[in-house]
């Protein structure tokens, strides 16, 4: 019996310096993940070939630098050397933890000259930890990692001898497979006809369904998808609906469409579009308090939440003033001392500024509420600190809320009554999508189906730049979108005075909408004009209104709903909220913002001698703004009124300095282009029917 003991003995320090040249991480699990896709991959002792494309089947990729993947080791070990290959021209981090909570770095491998996925190692480290975070840093913001390994000793053979293999480029597969589908329904467009069963046999109709299911495969195992593919597929999409759209319009005798293919193609077209708009399911935000995808909008709304429910308090100004003030007394050891060098924009001047700058206004900020009503700002804030992290400060930058007081009404609806929570933020960004639906139903009922799955088409597969993002998971961003559909429904329906009413509302929490209204006015224009010059001089004002009785309900129904909610807002908010409002717009618009898409930006650029451009192409401007308005007044003549008011929404961006996400407004113009057609076609109706009579 004693030998045995005796045995283990001498045997137990080659056991245990053979564990200690062996890869701690083999074959663990990630015991968190934060942004990072594929990541078991890391531990499964395959490295790709050295120079493979970095986005791989072999590859874990971390969405940013935020992005990390975490491993227990079961207790504190000591780490001496440390392998991986990753893409070359970032810097990758390993960082070890006693807790879990306060991690310290302990290596950061250094970008490779080479390009593509490159090895990196040392055997020189001297830390030890119990818990692991692999996170990325510098370089392109394209990172990846094929392996990691780390030894508690070092090898015999190091760097490691690893299995190699070729890795699958996932994205050129996914954007493979995304041109598929558009071949897919291409084929099945062309192939079928109305009068037969589609032509080829099971050839056509098995085109989109194999082609869809490819696209689900790759999509699945390249999720979620980059940019650079979301936007392919907004293109996709789009094509295929201007190829229904094409095979509907070619050899309408000999070989007509087949409708049920047809509709079918526009469906999926409007599907796949607002799919994109949602980024393909896939939350665009991270909540740093769950260590998740977040599907709210959480850079809009941590200003938009707190603008509505403490309008009373906060006013156009205080945003950012009191979110200081509350971060100074949520966040422990935290004064304004300590973050006085951290810059906010100043929201009377739009300027940035340090917080020591600012430092009395942030102090008297509080003065403004109650001390219930500032406890519950703090507490509201401090959710959005706590899900945004180290993204929340940054906020700061941005140019606040300009939404109009009306809007701020329809959003106490919303928020007054409920602390900021995941739920009611998720609710209120699903909010937009109920409307856009509703706006669907009401366009499919006024205009054809047609018209609406294009609408919706547009929507979503416009791609104006976005900075990455869009409006997904933000709280009525486009209520005055729906209103303004409401509106041009209304007018195809003769229903002139709710048509008035919904201009109206979209107006008053957009002021954009307006265009809509000129629209409506500019028809009667040129009726009094061709008037004046048959008869050489203006009809009765009684016969002006008779004759434009339609325009007349619907400006006198927009005026009444304007006039309506003005002295609402200002009765239950204040009427000095449209002063602040106003100046807020004027300075919004004395500027031009990157992110601006209008006749100014066009111009004068978007660079810091704006304003120096456009003083010194002001002949240019001036001459493109008034032939702007004299296309669209031309082109509104003798026009019914809803495809008036259709016509004028491109002067938005003439008369305005509006942000990229205000030209959305295009996804009503195939409204247009349907009331054109049944427009034409009545007329042909009606010359048919005199002729016959005749």
């Amino acid at each position: 019996m004693v030998g045995l003991p005796l045995a283990m003995a001498l045997l137990s320090p080659s056991a245990a310096a053979s564990a200690a040249g062996e890869n701690l991480l083999q074959g663990r699990k990630p015991t968190r993940v934060q942004q990072v896709r594929n990541g078991g991959v890391l531990t499964d002792g395959v490295r790709a070939r050295d120079g493979d494309e970095w986005n791989t089947n072999l590859t874990a990729v971390f969405a940013s630098g935020r992005a990390f993947v975490e491993f227990d080791l079961g207790q504190t070990t000591p780490i001496v050397a440390a392998y991986l290959q990753g893409d070359n021209n970032d810097r990758y981090i390993i960082s070890v933890s006693e807790d879990g909570k306060r991690f310290r770095e302990l290596w950061a491998a250094p970008p490779h000259d080479s390009p593509g996925l490159q090895a990196r190692y040392t055997s020189s480290l001297r830390g030890s930890g119990r818990y692991v975070r692999i996170s990325a840093r510098d370089g392109d913001g394209a990172y990846s990692l094929s392996e990691v390994q780390l030894f508690a000793e070092r090898p015999s053979v190091f760097p490691p001898q690893l299995r190699t293999q070729s890795g699958t480029a996932l994205a050129p597969r996914l954007r493979t497979a995304i041109l598929l589908l558009g071949l897919g329904f291409a084929a099945f467009l062309l192939l079928t006809e109305r009068r037969s069963r589609p032509r080829g046999g099971g050839a056509a109709a098995p085109a989109p369904i194999a082609a869809g299911h490819t696209l689900c495969g790759a999509l699945a195992e390249a999720y979620p998808p980059q940019s650079r593919e979301v936007s392919l597929l907004r293109a996709v999409s789009a094509a295929i609906a201007v190829l229904a759209l094409l095979r509907q319009a070619a050899f309408r005798v000999r070989f007509p469409a087949n409708r049920t293919s047809y509709l079918a193609s526009l469906w999926v077209s409007a599907a796949i579009a607002l799919g994109c708009f949602y980024n393909v399911g896939h939350p665009q935000f991270w909540n740093h308090a769950e260590g998740r995808p977040e599907f709210i909008h959480t850079w809009d709304m941590r200003v938009y939440y707190p603008f509505a429910k403490y309008f009373e308090e906060l006013h156009y100004d205080g945003v950012y003033l009191a979110s200081v003030a509350a971060y100074v007394d949520n966040v422990p050891g935290t004064t304004l001392e300590s973050i006085g060098r951290t810059e906010i924009r100043n929201m009377k001047t739009h300027r940035m500024q340090r917080v020591e700058d600012v430092k009395a206004d942030i102090v008297r900020i509080k003065e403004r509420f109650t001390p219930d009503r500032w406890e519950s700002f703090k507490k509201d804030m401090e959710f959005f600190r706590q899900v945004m992290g180290p993204s929340y400060l940054p906020t700061h930058h941005d140019h606040g809320a300009n939404a109009t007081p009306v809007w701020v009404l329809f959003a106490k609806l919303v928020f007054d009554w409920t602390p900021a929570s995941r739920g009611v933020l998720v609710f209120g960004g699903l909010l937009d999508l109920f409307l856009l639906l509703a706006l669907f139903v009401a366009m499919w009922r006024t205009f054809g189906i047609t018209p609406a799955l294009l609408a919706i088409t547009v929507f979503g597969a416009n791609d104006f730049y976005m900075f990455g993002t869009n409006w997904g998971g933000a709280t009525l961003r486009h209520d005055w979108l729906v209103y303004l559909g409401f509106g041009v429904c209304a007018l195809r329906a003769e229903r002139w005075l709710t048509a008035g009413v919904f201009f109206g509302l979209s107006t008053m929490i957009r002021a954009f909408p307006g265009a809509a209204l000129i629209g409506v006015v500019l028809p009667g224009l040129w009726w009094l004009w061709e008037s004046y010059r048959k008869k050489g001089r203006l009809p009765e004002l009684r016969t002006i209104l008779e004759r434009n009785q339609a325009a007349v309900r619907v400006l006198v129904g927009a005026a009444a709903c304007m006039l309506g909610t003005f002295l609402l807002s200002g009765i239950l908010l204040s009427f000095d909220a449209w002063v602040e409002w106003w100046h807020k717009v004027i300075l919004l618009d004395s500027d031009v913002g990157l992110n601006d898409i209008s006749l100014k930006s066009l111009i004068g650029g978007n660079d810091w001698g704006v304003v120096a451009n456009l003083r010194a192409r002001r002949v240019l401007y001036v001459t493109a703004f008034a032939a702007a308005i004299a296309a669209v007044a031309l082109a509104c003549r003798r026009r019914p009124l809803d495809q008036a008011a259709l016509l004028a929404l491109p002067l938005i961006p003439v008369l305005n300095n509006p942000a990229n996400y205000y030209s959305h407004f295009i996804f009503l113009l195939p409204l247009l282009g349907a009331s054109m057609v049944r427009a034409r076609a009545e007329r042909k109706a009606e010359a048919a029917s005199e002729i016959s009579a005749v």
